[in-house]
């Protein structure tokens, strides 16, 4: 066979994504995707041909399930100390659509994805032909670029798909120097024309021309100054939202004061977290600390409870930090807005201005975090959290199991909080089953995923791992309560029981160990707290379910 235009710049652009440091690429079957697939296939293999690079190669039948994937796996790959973007690869038409739902999310929470979606050259377009559609712009404004790739040629340019991935790296992993929204790490759309034909054609691999990286366009400015320190206060609170990291408690303890910690903030340890602070709040005793705080330090991004929103609302003074990607949508009454946590944050505070007391009242008033009787999601989410660690990571569905870990999740009494991640960017369940495979494969690491039934549900399909895939060390636990409970104890509570089942809880009547039991994935019930934990003391060797029956 003699190599194609289609073919040979298919190679090319995986060859520069790789050497930019790319090695996760997520791939869904399509044919008119078939030059870029033939070309993964090729070095996502167990020995690649010469010239090839290596990647790792991961296939899902559904472009939903794989965008989500990808976030996942860059999710994990940053938690455990190496971000890097990753690629999702589609072909035409609602296939790139499916990809929407984790694109939003990416956007939000700030992950780096390169969208690689196949289309129909020029002459092609606009004719009616099959399978297509209005690829670009269909992402709007929740990719950091995009750009509309002509199909290739013979005789063209040989370092085309150089400079595109060139421009596409830089865009994803976003220029922290900048000031402006389009510099925060975030998705970047790839719409590649591919002309006939899209076969395998035997061509060779060649190394990525030189090319004399760019700012693909996108200044450069100064950083800004280095920022102050904080002011220094006695009556002082750090709340630790998502994504805060563990920066959050050095910044509470090197000022003294108590650390409000998320659950997926990763700082929820040390000595100076409250880790009981959603009952304290809504306590009078909280309601008397909260307002007689001189200063919020609000540092990653906070979602989950309507008392610390209102502590932040009523704050005297307010500095936010690692506000997520959309760092600049902190609250508006903030006297200070930092893209990261200062250095000068850490080592600035006075230890005659702290207060003593002040922590103490905190700490008396929270007490110890005490799990209630009986068998429940609260319960489930307690015995969840104890099975994390160094060696255990853990995912939570962004609904019902979230709050109720950070209402039972004790902080960790020394070192640093275990890895807990979420889909907070947006708060949605979408994709929860794929991010937490996904965090599984990019971290390495074994995987505990907590989520209620209809979470669970609503992405049954990531569960579908082909026997030539690599399966995720992934125990998903699914707390089954009959529907989605948490709205009863919102506002809609309030409406007629028919009305609240029907529209709001909406119970399923489905049976998930015969769900499991068609995609091949063993499956476990629980019926006691007891049982639960020795579920989730078992090693994690591959794909499973747990279901808490409650």
């Amino acid at each position: 066979m003699s190599e194609n235009p289609s073919g040979a710049f298919a190679r090319a652009l995986v060859a520069a994504l790789v050497e930019r440091g790319v090695e996760d690429f997520v791939l869904s079957p399509g044919s008119r995707s078939g030059p870029l697939a033939h070309a993964l296939a090729e070095a996502g293999s167990a020995h690649p041909p010469l010239g090839a690079p290596r990647v790792n190669l991961h296939v899902r039948i559904d472009e939903r399930s794989a965008g989500f994937l990808a976030l996942g796996v860059a999710r994990g790959r940053a938690a455990a100390g190496d971000p890097r973007p990753v690629a999702i690869v589609t072909t035409s038409g609602t296939a790139v659509g499916n990809l929407l739902p984790a694109v939003m999310e990416a956007h939000h929470s700030g992950v780096p994805l390169l969208l690689l979606t196949a289309d129909r050259p020029a002459e092609l377009r606009g004719v009616g032909a099959n399978q297509t559609t209005d690829q670009l712009g269909l992402f709007g404004a929740f990719v950091r670029w995009e750009a509309d790739v002509p199909a290739a040629d013979l005789g063209e340019r040989p370092d085309r798909a150089t400079a595109l991935a060139d421009r596409a790296v830089l865009a994803a992993v976003g220029d922290r120097a900048r000031e402006d929204m389009a510099a925060a790490p975030g998705p970047v759309h790839l719409n590649i024309a591919f002309r006939e034909p899209l076969g395998a054609d035997g061509g060779v691999w060649h190394a990525p021309p030189a090319f004399t990286p760019s700012t693909g366009g996108i200044p450069v400015v100064a950083a800004p100054p280095a920022p102050s320190a904080l002011p220094a206060v006695a009556r002082g609170v750090v709340i630790a939202g998502d994504g805060a990291g563990d920066a959050a408690r050095a910044v509470a303890e090197a000022h003294g004061w108590p650390l409000l910690a998320e659950p997926t903030s990763l700082a929820r340890s040390g000595s100076h977290c409250i880790a009981d602070y959603v009952r304290l709040l809504e306590s009078p005793q909280g309601a008397d600390l909260a307002a007689r705080v001189h200063q919020v330090v609000v540092i990653g991004r906070p979602t989950l409870t309507r008392p610390v929103q209102a502590l932040i609302a009523r704050a005297p003074a307010l500095i936010v930090a690692r506000f997520g990607a959309r760092w600049r949508e902190a609250p508006p009454h903030a006297q200070r807005v930092e893209r990261d946590v200062p250095s000068s944050w850490l080592w600035s505070a006075r230890p005659d201005d702290a207060d003593p007391a002040w922590l103490a009242e905190w700490r008396s008033a929270g007490g110890r975090v005490h799990t209630p009787d009986g068998w429940g999601p609260r319960v489930a989410a307690a015995t969840f959290a104890a099975s994390l660690g160094d060696e255990v990571w853990g995912v939570v569905g962004s609904s019902g199991p979230v709050r109720a870990l950070d209402r039972l999740m004790p902080a960790a009494s020394a070192g640093r909080a275990p890895i807990l991640l979420a889909n907070r960017g947006l708060a949605g369940i979408d994709g929860t089953l794929s991010t937490a495979a996904g965090v599984a494969l990019g971290s390495g690491r074994a995987v505990h995923a907590l989520m209620g039934d209809v979470t669970f549900l609503h992405e049954a399909g990531g569960l579908l791992v082909g026997p030539l895939e690599r399966r995720p060390r992934l125990r998903i636990v699914v707390v089954n309560d009959g529907g989605g409970t948490i709205f009863s104890g919102l506002e809609h509570g309030g409406a007629p029981a028919e009305n609240l089942a029907r529209v709001f809880t909406t119970p399923h009547g489905a049976d998930l160990a015969a769900l499991c039991a068609g995609y091949r994935v063993p499956h476990r019930a629980v019926r006691s707290r007891e049982e639960l934990a020795a579920a989730l003391a078992a090693p994690v060797e591959s794909l499973e379910v747990v279901e808490a029956l409650v």
